[in-house]
C-alpha cells in the first residue's frame, strides 16, 4: 500500500469498519512515500493488538501529511508545536479520513473518464433528440451499460455482437435470432407490448449498433412460430413473419 485510498480499501477487504482506522501524522516517515507502515510493501492491516475487555485497538495508519497535503498542513505540526496535542491529532485523523474518500471517489480508469465524455455529449444533443431521450429514460445502470457497449462498438466497429449484448442487457425478455441462410436478416423478439418508448429504444439500437446492410424484424409479446418448438406453436399466440 502506498496512498490512503488504498489502506481503506485494504480495509473493506479485511472486513475492518472505517471507524477504527485512525491516520496519525509520521514526522519521521519517508519523504518519497505517503504511508508510513511496519513493512515496504506492506498488503494488510494489523488488527492483533486487543484492548481491555477484549475489544479491538484502533489501526494506527502513519501518514507523512506533506507527501501530498504540504498546504493543508504545514501549519499544524512546526517543531515547537506543544499546545493541543490531541486537537491537533483528531483534526489531521478527520482531515486524512476525508482525503482519503475523496481519492476513491475521484479514482476514474480511462474508460470510465471516456464514457463520462461520452454522456456529456449525448446529453449536450451531439448525437440526436431520440438519442438523448432514450438515454434519460434509462437509469443508471443501463446508462452504464450503454455507455460500456458503445465505447466497445467504437473500439471494434459496428458489429453484431455488440448489438446482441446491448438488447440483452437494455430490452427486457429479449431474444435476438441472426439467420443463417440470410447473414444479414435480424430477428429481435421481446416479450413486452409494444409502446413507443420500447419502439424509440430498439429502434435507437439497430440505428447505432447495427451496419445499414442488416434487415431487423421487431416482435413484440407474441412470438414467432418455430416448427419443433411447441412454445412458440400456441393458437392465438403466434406472430407471422
Amino acid at each position: 500500500m502506498r496512498h490512503l485510498w488504498e489502506v481503506l480499501l485494504a480495509a473493506e477487504e479485511e472486513g475492518i469498519p472505517e471507524e477504527k482506522l485512525r491516520f496519525v501524522h509520521t514526522p519521521t516517515g519517508s519523504g518519497y512515500m505517503e504511508l508510513s507502515l511496519p513493512c515496504l510493501n506492506q498488503t494488510w492491516l494489523d488488527e492483533d493488538e486487543q484492548a481491555e475487555g477484549g475489544q479491538t485497538e484502533d489501526i494506527n495508519i502513519g501518514v507523512n501529511t506533506y507527501y501530498r497535503f504540504y498546504d493543508i498542513f504545514y501549519n499544524m505540526f512546526p517543531p515547537d508545536a506543544a499546545e493541543f496535542p490531541a486537537l491537533r491529532e483528531s483534526l489531521t485523523n478527520l482531515s486524512l479520513h476525508m482525503l482519503a474518500q475523496n481519492d476513491i471517489r475521484r479514482g476514474l480508469t480511462k474508460e470510465d473518464y471516456h464514457k463520462r465524455l461520452l454522456a456529456k455529449e449525448i446529453l449536450a444533443g451531439s448525437f440526436g433528440g431520440m438519442t438523448k431521450d432514450v438515454f434519460l429514460s434509462m437509469n443508471r445502470p443501463e446508462q452504464e451499460k450503454l455507455l460500456g457497449g458503445w465505447l466497445n462498438s467504437f473500439r471494434v466497429g459496428s458489429a453484431l455482437p455488440v448489438f446482441l449484448d446491448m438488447v440483452h442487457d437494455l430490452v427486457s425478455d429479449s431474444i435476438v435470432y441472426h439467420s443463417n441462410e440470410c447473414p444479414d436478416e435480424v430477428l429481435v423478439y421481446t416479450g413486452l407490448r409494444k409502446e413507443r418508448n420500447l419502439e424509440q429504444r430498439i429502434q435507437f439500437l439497430i440505428d447505432t449498433f447495427l451496419d445499414i446492410r442488416y434487415h431487423v424484424e421487431i416482435f413484440y409479446e407474441y412470438h414467432f412460430g418455430i416448427i419443433g418448438v411447441e412454445e412458440t406453436m400456441q393458437i392465438d399466440a403466434i406472430a407471422i413473419c
